[in-house]
C-alpha cells in the first residue's frame, strides 16, 4: 500500500468520519431521551444560571448558560433538549479529530483510528453525556488545535486571526483553556515555528482572544476577581493530590487503555518523528500539558482531555505509515477490533446503560471509580452518582414545608448547601409551593447577597450549633436519604429554623462558599 507523496492531500475520509460522529450523536441523544439516570448535580446550576444572564459568574465565565438558555427557549428543559448540544459538541470532537488527522497527512485507516480513539474515549463519552461547560472545552481546545496544525503544515500565518478567535470563544466558555494558550506558547518557543511569534497575524489573533474576553474581564474587575478565588479554593480544598504513577493510571483509563498505543505512538510521531516534523511544536505542547498534568498531582486528569484528539490523530498516522504492506492489514483489523472492544468494555462506566446496582458491581469489578474529590465517595463514578437521589432532596423539603403553617411558608426561605440542591429546588419548588431558595455557594452567594433575611429557615448542610447562632429555636425534621448519590450528600439532616437572633445578610459574607 503506498503512502501519498509529499505535497499530495490525502483523501477524506468523509462518509466513515461522519458515519462515527453521528454514532457519537445519536447515541447520546438515544440515552438522554431515555432519561440518563436524571439530572446532573451541575445541570441544576446551569439552568439557575442560565435563568440569570450575565456577563461572568463565579464558577465560569457566560457562554454555556447562553448556550443553555437558547437550548431551553426551543426545547425546553427537558434531558433531551438540555444535552443536545453537547452531544453535538462530542459529534463535532470525533468528527475533527478525524480531520486533524487527515492534517497530518494520514488517509482513511488513519482518520478512522482517530475518530474512533476520540468515540471510544470514556473522559469523551462522560463530558459530552450532560450539560457543562466540559463538553464545549474540550471541542474547542480541539478545533484551535486543528487550526494550529493547519498554520504549521500550511505557513498559512492569516489563520492566527482565527485561532484567537476561537481562543476567545474558548476562554469565554471555560478560562482553563488558558492552558492550552500556554502550552502553544511553549511549543513554539521551543521549536523553528519560534517564527511565528513575529507575525503580526499571531498579535492580532492575540489581541481579538482579549477582545472577546474582555466583558468577562470587566465583570471580574465590578465583582472583585471572584473566580481566581473559586479557582484556588478548589486547588486547596477540592483537588485530592495524587501521585504520578497513579495520575497516569487515571489519565489511561479515562482516554481507554485500548488507546493508549495509539496515543502513545502519536506523541512519538510529533516529537521524533521524521514525517512529525512541521509538527513539532505541538507534540512539545502536548508533552507539556501531560508531564504538567502529572507534576502538579492533581485529581482531575479530565483537565487535559482536549489533547488526546491531537494524539490519536498523530497515531492513527503513525500506524499507518508503520503498516504499509498487504500482510499489515491484519495489524489494523486488529488495532479497530481492539480499540471497538475497548470501548465496548468501558462504555457502561461512561454512558448511562445499567442499572445502578449493575454499574456498581461492574465499576467494582473493573477497579473504575476514582475519587475526583475530596470527602465524596460513592459506589458509583462521581459522573453517574451526581445524578441520583435528588427526588429525595425534594420530598425532605416539602415534607418541612408543609409542617409550615400558611403564614411561616409565607416569610420562611430554604437554605440550600450547595448550587445543586438551590438549582434543582428553585426548579421544581414553584410547582409544588415551596419557599423562596436562598444559598452561599458559588454565584448564588452573589445572587442571594442582601436577600437572605427569613424568619423561618428550612435550612440543610448547617450543624446545629452553627444554626442556632443565627435562631433561637431549631427542630429536626427530616433526613435526606439516599443510596447511590456521593456521600456528602446522604443522611444529610433537615433543620427548621426560627426566631432569628441576627439577620441573616449580616453573616453572609462570613459563611461565602466559593469552590
Amino acid at each position: 500500500m503506498n503512502m501519498p507523496s509529499e505535497g499530495t492531500e490525502p483523501p477524506l475520509a468523509l462518509k466513515a468520519l461522519l458515519a462515527l460522529a453521528t454514532a457519537a450523536f445519536g447515541v447520546q441523544v438515544l440515552l438522554n431521551y431515555m432519561g440518563g439516570y436524571g439530572y446532573f448535580i451541575d445541570e441544576w446550576y446551569y439552568i439557575a444560571c442560565a435563568n440569570r444572564l450575565s456577563f461572568g459568574y463565579v464558577d465560569h465565565p457566560p457562554l454555556a448558560p447562553l448556550l443553555l438558555k437558547a437550548s431551553m427557549l426551543i426545547g425546553g428543559t427537558s434531558l433531551a433538549s438540555i444535552r443536545f448540544l453537547p452531544a453535538l459538541a462530542g459529534a463535532a470532537t470525533v468528527l475533527l479529530t478525524g480531520l486533524m488527522a487527515r492534517e497530518l497527512g494520514g488517509r482513511t485507516f488513519a482518520q478512522c483510528v482517530a475518530a474512533l480513539s476520540t468515540l471510544g474515549a470514556p473522559a469523551v463519552l462522560v463530558m459530552c453525556g450532560f450539560f457543562s461547560v466540559n463538553c464545549f472545552e474540550i471541542f474547542f481546545w480541539v478545533a484551535c488545535t486543528f487550526v494550529l496544525l493547519m498554520i504549521l503544515k500550511r505557513g498559512r500565518s492569516e489563520l492566527w486571526v482565527a485561532f484567537g478567535v476561537l481562543m476567545g470563544i474558548g476562554l469565554e466558555n471555560k478560562h482553563t483553556i488558558i492552558l492550552l494558550a500556554f502550552a502553544v506558547g511553549l511549543g513554539l518557543l521551543l521549536s523553528p515555528a519560534r517564527r511565528e511569534f513575529t507575525r503580526k497575524e499571531f498579535w492580532f489573533g492575540a489581541g481579538a482572544a482579549l477582545l472577546i474576553l474582555l466583558p468577562n474581564i470587566i465583570w471580574q474587575i465590578r465583582n472583585g476577581w471572584p473566580s481566581l478565588e473559586f479557582y484556588a479554593n478548589a486547588t486547596i480544598y477540592k483537588n485530592i493530590p495524587t501521585p504520578p504513577l497513579k495520575g497516569l493510571l487515571n489519565l489511561i483509563v479515562l482516554q481507554n487503555p485500548a488507546t493508549l498505543p495509539v496515543w502513545g505512538f502519536g506523541l512519538g510521531f510529533l516529537l521524533v518523528g521524521q514525517a512529525g516534523r512541521p509538527f513539532r511544536s505541538a507534540g512539545l505542547m502536548c508533552a507539556a500539558l501531560l508531564l504538567a498534568q502529572l507534576l502538579s498531582q492533581s485529581s482531575r486528569p479530565d483537565r487535559i482531555s482536549g489533547i488526546y484528539p491531537t494524539l490519536f490523530a498523530a497515531g492513527g498516522v503513525a500506524f499507518e505509515r508503520l503498516w504499509v504492506t498487504k500482510k499489515a492489514m491484519v495489524l489494523r483489523g486488529a488495532l479497530l477490533a481492539l480499540l471497538c472492544a475497548g470501548t465496548v468494555a468501558l462504555a457502561p462506566i461512561a454512558l448511562p446503560v445499567l442499572s445502578p446496582g449493575s454499574l456498581a458491581s461492574y465499576s467494582q469489578a473493573l477497579g473504575v471509580v476514582p475519587r475526583l474529590e475530596k470527602g465524596k465517595t460513592s459506589p458509583l463514578p462521581q459522573w453517574f452518582a451526581d445524578r441520583f437521589e435528588w427526588d429525595n432532596v425534594v420530598a425532605a423539603v416539602k415534607e418541612a414545608s408543609d409542617g409550615l403553617s400558611p403564614e411561616e411558608r409565607a416569610r420562611a426561605a430554604i437554605f440550600a448547601p450547595s448550587y445543586g440542591h438551590a438549582g434543582c429546588l428553585e426548579f421544581y419548588g414553584p410547582g409544588l409551593g415551596l419557599p423562596r431558595v436562598i444559598c452561599n455557594h458559588n454565584s448564588y452567594y452573589l445572587w442571594c447577597k442582601g436577600k437572605a433575611n427569613a424568619d423561618v429557615l428550612i435550612a440543610m448542610g448547617w450543624k446545629p450549633g452553627d444554626l442556632r447562632s443565627v435562631y433561637a429555636r431549631v427542630d429536626s425534621v427530616g433526613l435526606i436519604r439516599g443510596k447511590y448519590a456521593m456521600s456528602w450528600r446522604i443522611n444529610m439532616p433537615v433543620y427548621i429554623a426560627r426566631q432569628p437572633k441576627i439577620p441573616m445578610d449580616s453573616i453572609w459574607s462570613r459563611i461565602k462558599s466559593y469552590g
